[in-house]
């Protein structure tokens, strides 16, 4: 099995990995699970997903930058900081079976049973809601009122 091949199946076993894993519970501009997705389908060899929208591949970018001097009018020290910016895949079979082990890591939850936290921090005596408060909050399950923002600062609670 040549080099290109080994990497190529590894990032299909990382795409199934990822693919494994549970979406953001906090909705972001751009997702962890969506953009290593897509990163790996370019090292796998695989067509996009999002083909719904039609906006520039990094390939794109990087065909337009590299073909001609100065692309839309950039100036040539502008041009050469768009080129240091852009990602450069060079991966190795053993820097992809490190990824594929800590995504693996990740995965399985690893850490979190190793390092189990107990009902101490996440209910501190003093304030035992607190935690709580807080996911409602970001979950929208309950909106906190000036008025009870102010009694949470007065008395801590």
């Amino acid at each position: 099995m040549s080099s290109s091949s080994a990497i190529r199946d590894s990032a299909k076993q990382i795409l199934r990995i990822i693919e494994k894993l549970p979406d953001e519970r906090i909705k972001h501009l751009v997702s962890f699970k969506d953009s290593q997705a897509e990163r790996f389908r370019r090292v796998a060899g695989l067509q996009s997903t999002n083909n719904s929208e039609k906006k520039a591949s990094l390939e794109d970018i990087k065909d337009i930058i590299t073909r001609t001097s100065g692309p839309l009018g950039l100036q040539k020290d502008l041009l050469k900081k768009v080129q240091l910016t852009l990602p450069h895949d060079e991966l190795t079979e053993q820097s992809i079976q490190e990824q594929m082990k800590a995504l693996t890591n990740i995965s399985d939850s690893k850490f979190k049973k190793y390092y189990e936290v107990g009902d101490k921090l996440y209910k501190p005596a003093g304030n035992p809601i607190y935690y709580q408060r807080i996911m409602d909050e970001i979950e929208g399950k309950q909106k906190e009122t000036f008025l009870t923002a102010l009694r949470t600062v007065v008395f801590g609670k």
